[in-house]
């Protein structure tokens, strides 16, 4: 009845409902699976009874890509309910979970992707399911449609192992049962993502990958160095995907002694006037914040950056104008020798003939150093009143702590503000006219 290709939906159902009712009492009693002094008869009945019920878990699963809704519910609920039996009286099978969620994915159904990321909690459950998404995404990976890699992402994003991967670091140096469970999970977490990495996937969500990588992903892989690869290609394309793999790129440089002598010069070339209009760009402007705060960074990089943010400014938009403005301040604070482009005197050169050169690609041959951040005195002048309040405090002496950027603070705010500085009215008529004589704006309007 299940294999019946032409056969009504009904009858599938009912056989599935059968052979549910079989298999549930052979897996609650573990019987099938035990063959320890069995002999005989008895123990062939067993091994085919477990050969039959791997020929049956197959047939089930596959009914969950059936074109019947109903036949489909049957089968899931079916198959999830032989594997939550295995996890609680025999050790759940790597093989079947991964048949399972092969056929959950190719059904292409959000529902049970999301039902089934609630089932993944305990400790065999996540190394099956690592291990089986890790199988599909190796099967799959050249799926040129890109339907499959958004469920699989949200299934893979499911399974947390923060608590596992922190205990993985306590039980390095123990070999309990416990602690090889959960060091072959961390490993299994690491293999499978950058298997999933291969996959194509979307421009969307290529993005959401990049902005969840260093949080979700990173802190918990046992070498996140073999994410190189991925994040140096996407740091190369620039745009987006440049912008949303600097965290993770930063954190192999500064956590994981990454060595990628190009990611100051490639950060600074991706600074155009561009990104100064652009939704992301307070984001971009926090991460330069976080960026040059080291002070091992040469004084000529970190003036050039400086420099090149005031030109920048020029013509952005006015809440982007003070963002740049506090980054400057917190350079200055963190790196003295960058207020010399602040206090240059009236007879200095770079005041006449500024020697920046902002076409120049490498910080190292901009000649900022040299310059002068005369754009800070332009800003002072600015129509929005906001700005020439924020630009003036450069001028005055400076204390040691960093001042917040400010990144909430958008148009609407800085509107609100401004319309609060106007504490009286307009003038306005004072006497309003009780008549109207037309005849005196004849030769002008027509009425």
């Amino acid at each position: 009845g299940i294999n019946a290709e032409y056969g009504p939906d009904i009858l599938v159902i009912a056989a599935i409902a059968s052979l549910r009712k079989i298999y549930d009492k052979f897996l609650t009693n573990s019987w099938m699976f035990e063959v320890s002094g069995e002999s005989g008869e008895v123990l062939e009945y067993r091994v085919w009874m477990r050969e039959t019920y791997d020929e049956v878990f197959s047939a089930i699963s596959e009914k969950i890509t059936a074109t019947s809704p109903q036949v489909q519910e049957s089968a899931y609920s079916t198959i999830l309910a032989f594997l939550q039996a295995e996890t609680v009286f025999i050790k759940l099978s790597r093989d079947r979970t991964a048949i399972f969620i092969e056929h959950v994915l190719t059904s292409k159904s959000l529902d049970f992707v999301t039902r089934l990321s609630h089932e993944i909690s305990d400790l065999d459950w996540k190394y099956a399911a690592l291990r089986g998404i890790e199988r599909f995404s190796k099967k799959y990976s050249t799926d040129k449609s890109m339907e499959l890699a958004p469920l699989v992402y949200q299934l893979l994003s499911s399974i947390d192992i923060s608590e596992i991967s922190s205990q993985d670091h306590q039980e390095k140096k123990r070999k309990t049962d416990a602690s090889k469970t959960i060091f072959h999970i961390c490993k299994a977490f690491n293999s499978t993502w950058i298997q999933f990495l291969k996959m194509p996937k979307s421009r969307e969500l290529y993005h959401e990958i990049l902005t969840n990588l260093h949080e979700n992903v990173i802190p918990h892989m046992q070498n996140p160095k073999l994410l190189i690869d991925f994040l140096v290609d996407s740091y190369d394309l620039g745009g987006t995907s440049g912008l949303l793999a600097l965290n993770s790129l930063f954190i192999l440089i500064t956590k994981y002694n990454l060595d990628y002598p190009s990611f100051y010069p490639k950060l600074y070339k991706m600074l155009t006037p561009d990104l100064f209009h652009t939704p992301y760009v307070s984001r971009f402007i926090a991460m330069l914040d976080t960026f040059l705060k080291s002070s091992l960074l040469p004084a000529y990089l970190v003036a050039a950056f400086a420099k090149r943010v005031a030109r920048h400014a020029l013509q952005a938009p006015p809440h982007v104008i003070i963002i740049v403005l506090r980054l400057i301040t917190n350079l200055m604070k963190l790196h003295p020798s960058v207020k010399r482009l602040v206090h240059r005197g009236p007879d200095h050169p770079a005041v006449h003939a500024d020697p920046f050169q902002p076409d120049a690609e490498d910080p190292a041959e901009s000649a900022a150093l040299e310059s002068s951040l005369w754009e800070l005195e332009v800003l002072t002048e600015h129509c929005c009143p906001a700005v020439p309040a924020v630009a003036r405090t450069l001028r005055k002496p400076m204390d040691e702590i960093l001042v917040e950027l400010g990144l909430t603070r958008g148009h609407d705010v800085l509107f609100k503000e401004y319309m609060k500085m106007w504490k009286k009215d307009p003038p306005l008529e004072f006497n309003e006219p009780l008549t109207f004589d037309q005849s005196e704006y004849a030769d002008v309007f027509t009425f």
